[in-house]
């Protein structure tokens, strides 16, 4: 699947970074690690060239908000098919989510997930950390053992799927979050509301109640008020859907309160009004909003307020993924595919190619806390990075999928890029 090399150089490639482009750039690489970026040359002793011209080198992604479905669910993902679905994509590490079978809520648990993920990291040299659950069984009720898990090595604790309803509950997080350093991802959404679609076209034609932007907002707020109360904890919202959100967090953030948020790329790339009726990848939680949300998330995202974008890649068989939007499972998947709707609104002129780096690999690294290894491009650090086609755009089909699931909303719609190879220390991977 992959060639090692000892020593190789990629040739004259454009190199994309957080602080801007660099081209006709060779990277030197020695057993994994880069050892030189200079302008291209000769080479005169025995050493692999890969040669780069015409594509660009930049980080490979880190993916923090991915259902890889370990332990327990097979059924909608593997973990072969799921990290084969983020190499595809560009990207080296991912964070998985605990609403699993059984949920991630102890550590031994996570020695379930962690020993079902090692051969699929070996062979393909992708990262899987774990997240593990606020509450026991996700049900809202009791706290988990903040303390045992973060011992173990859990990233970040989160509910998602579920929205944590109780304020106690979501204080005693924010306590631990203080001691550990780990980060609360809340999925915010207070239950009741009874929608599946976002005010919009398809939502009126299958006569369901809209899902309204309170859900997700008033959550945020209620949360926000709480963290006032913990400046030494960190929140993080997922998967922001509402311009009234990202109003919030802007304001948060402006008044100094640790909070981060994130964006979706199916958020980033449709709105309400291009919902296929006859899909239901385009059934997730939280829905796709207005063009006007979209645009705030876009901005939000090129502004900085929106911190970085992540996947919520969720798998799911076909046989709960029908094409009845009132009873069809949430969710969509993504891996595949965010970098090249990056690299889409890159090509619109909405985003640098700093912006796409900081977005897709810097900015979630240094979240996840694993910025040493991940995220960047330096001398005398572990090489991660990602070779692409930016001058090419394609029609997404079910054949460039890798994930063992299919329903992703991208299938059928025009992208930009296309993922020539990936190095992962002294790997490397070339694809079709």
């Amino acid at each position: 699947m992959y060639h090692a090399y000892p020593h190789y150089v990629i040739k004259n490639v454009e190199l994309w970074t957080a602080e801007g482009v660099e081209k006709g750039r060779d990277v030197e690489v020695h057993e994994g690690s880069v050892v030189s970026i200079h302008p291209t040359a000769e080479y005169a002793s025995p050493v692999t060239i890969i040669d780069g011209s015409g594509l660009v080198l930049m980080p490979a992604g880190v993916d923090p908000q991915v259902h890889l479905r370990v332990p327990g669910q097979e059924q909608k993902e593997t973990p072969g098919t799921g990290l084969l679905a983020a190499l595809r994509g560009g990207v080296a590490a991912v964070l998985s989510m605990p609403n699993t079978k059984p949920v991630i809520d102890s550590v031994e648990v996570c020695e379930m997930a962690a020993f079902e993920l090692d051969e699929a990291e070996k062979q393909t040299g992708v990262r899987a950390y774990l997240s593990a659950a606020i509450t026991k069984d996700l049900k809202g009720q009791e706290a988990v053992d903040y303390e045992a898990l973060a011992k173990w090595g859990v990233k970040a604790f989160t509910d998602d799927g579920v929205g944590v309803v109780k304020d106690e509950l979501m204080e005693a997080v924010f306590q631990a979050s203080a001691v550990t350093g780990l980060p609360v991802l809340q999925h915010a959404e207070y239950p009741g509301h009874g929608g599946v679609l976002a005010a919009g076209p398809v939502q009126e034609k299958i006569g369901s109640k809209p899902y309204p932007a309170a859900a997700e907002a008033d959550m945020v707020a209620r949360d926000l008020k709480l963290l006032a109360k913990y400046p030494k904890a960190r929140y993080h919202v997922l998967h922001v859907s509402a311009t009234e959100t990202l109003e919030l967090v802007a304001d948060a953030k402006r008044r100094g309160l640790p909070v981060t948020c994130e964006v979706s790329p199916h958020h980033l790339w449709f709105s309400s009004h291009d919902i296929d009726e006859h899909n239901s990848a385009f059934k997730m939680n939280p829905p796709l909003r207005s063009p006007k949300d979209r645009e705030a998330l876009r901005q939000g995202l090129k502004s900085g307020v929106v911190d970085f974008v992540a996947t919520d890649h969720a798998p799911h068989e076909s046989t709960v993924k029908t094409e009845n939007f009132k009873t069809s499972a949430f969710g969509t998947t993504g891996l595949e595919t965010s970098l090249r709707v990056l690299l889409s609104l890159w090509k619109e002129g909405l985003l640098a190619p700093q912006d796409v780096v900081r977005a897709f690999a810097k900015k979630p690294a240094e979240f996840m806390g694993i910025a040493h290894e991940f995220g960047s491009i330096q001398k005398n650090r572990p090489l991660k990075a990602v070779l692409v086609n930016t001058n090419t755009e394609s029609t997404v089909q079910e054949e460039d999928l890798f994930s063992l699931s299919k329903n992703n909303c991208f299938v059928g719609h025009t992208l930009t890029g296309h993922v020539h190879a990936m190095f992962l220390n002294d790997r490397f991977y070339r694809f079709t």
